[in-house]
């Protein structure tokens, strides 16, 4: 357990981030670096569908391709790009929450399987009031 609510604060600052950084003409920065050949990682089919013909309608072709952000290594089956394989603003930030929460739960395993028996190894009273400070 993180006792001291450290994940769950990383994890809220992210998504505040995430939250403030919407409109800020991301998307429409990616599809202006572009070139032929590049390609861009999404992790969702209707956004990649979306930045595709935004793409088209600039006379760029790229390749879109939809890959979980739980499940990075996925892109290594897609094999080399013919320009430069890049990710999604919406990607990275899923990624990101993606890799606390993993790291959360290593922290969670390491402390479990280190304790002795009959010693807390879950949610305690301060842990509680700890992570309730830095939840969104």
């Amino acid at each position: 357990m993180d006792h001291f609510g450290i994940g769950a604060a990383i994890r809220a600052a992210t998504m505040m981030y995430a939250q403030s950084a919407r409109r800020t003409g991301r998307t429409t920065s990616l599809i202006e670096s572009v070139k032929d050949g590049d390609r861009i990682c999404f992790s969702s089919h209707q956004e990649a569908r979306h930045v595709k013909a935004l793409c088209a309608d600039r006379g760029v072709r790229v390749e879109c391709v939809v890959v979980s952000p739980s499940h990075p290594e996925q892109l290594l089956d897609l094999g080399t790009a013919q320009g430069r394989t890049l990710m999604d603003h919406s990607w990275v930030e899923q990624y990101y929450i993606a890799a606390i929460e993993r790291a959360q739960a290593e922290i969670d395993q390491f402390e479990a399987r280190l304790s002795g028996y009959g010693v807390a190894h879950r949610e305690t009273r301060r842990r509680a009031i700890e992570l309730a400070k830095w939840s969104v």
